[in-house]
């Protein structure tokens, strides 16, 4: 796991307050960076993955919750976004499934 990029979506992390005071709005991953590695261990490779290298799943339970810029309301959400790269990995919430 990427801790750096991972913890600007952990409240309280110094780099989820320093995307705060860049003006910044950023999804919420409930947890730590513990529960990150264990939602990767869990999940990677078993969503569904985009052109762009990214995978899309939806972990079966709420993992946070997700910033939707258009209304600028936070929504609990159970799916994420992981994103790869050479250095590890980290986990984004992304959108609920419309109902």
């Amino acid at each position: 796991m990427k801790a750096g990029a991972q913890e600007k979506y952990i409240p309280n992390t110094p780099n989820y307050k320093q995307e705060v005071a860049n003006g910044k709005n950023k999804s919420i991953l409930y947890g730590d960076n513990k529960t990150a590695q264990e939602l990767l261990d869990k999940f990677a490779r078993k969503g569904t993955v985009l052109k762009n290298g990214r995978e899309r799943v939806d972990f079966g339970q709420v993992i946070g919750k997700y910033y939707d810029m258009q209304t600028g309301k936070y929504i609990e959400t159970t799916r994420g976004m992981i994103h790869y790269g050479k250095d590890g990995a980290h986990i984004v919430p992304s959108k609920p499934l419309e109902p």
